[in-house]
């Protein structure tokens, strides 16, 4: 039976591209990830558009999180950083409770919930952060980490959207981090589950000598463990392969 350890359930905003891919590059043999999508392109024809259209997806959790239930899953993840950091502190946690309320109470968990998870268990304090968004979400951003109790030294965006964050080539997610650090940051976060990211956590480690943390690889790091499986995974960076 595929998933005779664990089946993980991965609700995925409709425009992301990188999710997959890269979780399906790290689960542990015995596990799968089964993808449902819910509403979520990341596109506007305006900032307000796509600020608006990242509260809008709160509308499609709850349905997302019932029909994924179906596979029987031993734990649920809305993906999608922006998704659940957008309304500020407690957002990851309202969309959490609806989630909950229609999957029968099963372990549910968010991105930007699982990101903080992965500070708190590293002992993190001070970060900087890389990210895609344009400049109204990457502010979002840092006050989410920030009143999440995390310190944000320095931060970085390259005023993207939708699309156009998939095709962002792995040299310029590299050079965003190593741009964006600070001696004092106890680590790098890279923000965004639509941003190709894997392919360069470990060079990251190694040249900067700090934790590097990716929105997909603390989500998919946060669902093994939540569902018990506490395989330590090499190649992708501290978080899984010491935590």
């Amino acid at each position: 039976m595929y998933g005779w350890r664990a089946r993980l359930g991965v609700l995925v905003p409709s425009g992301i591209l990188a999710i997959e891919p890269e979780f399906n590059l790290v689960v542990p043999e015995g596990v799968c990830c089964h993808y449902h999508r819910f509403d979520f392109s990341g596109a506007g024809k305006s900032n307000e558009e796509v600020v608006a259209r990242l509260k809008k997806a709160e509308d499609y959790i709850a349905d997302a999180a019932a029909l994924i239930c179906h596979v029987h899953p031993s734990v649920v993840a809305m993906t999608g950083t922006g998704v659940s950091f957008i309304d500020g502190y407690g957002h990851d946690q309202r969309l959490i409770k609806k989630m909950m309320e229609r999957n029968g109470n099963l372990p549910t968990t968010t991105t930007s919930t699982s990101v903080i998870a992965a500070f708190k268990k590293m002992g993190i304090k001070k970060v900087s952060i890389g990210m895609p968004y344009i400049e109204e979400v990457a502010r979002a951003a840092v006050k989410f980490v920030e009143d999440n109790g995390v310190q944000v030294l320095n931060a970085r965006w390259l005023n993207k959207t939708g699309f156009d964050i998939a095709q962002i080539p792995p040299e310029t997610v590299y050079h965003l981090a190593k741009e964006v650090d600070k001696p004092e940051s106890e680590a790098i976060f890279l923000s965004c589950t639509g941003m190709h990211t894997f392919e360069v956590i470990d060079k990251l480690e190694s040249d900067l000598q700090k934790p590097v943390i990716t929105s997909n690889q603390a989500t998919i790091w946060n669902m093994l463990r939540m569902a018990k499986i506490n395989d330590k995974i090499e190649g992708y960076g501290q978080l899984l392969s010491k935590y």
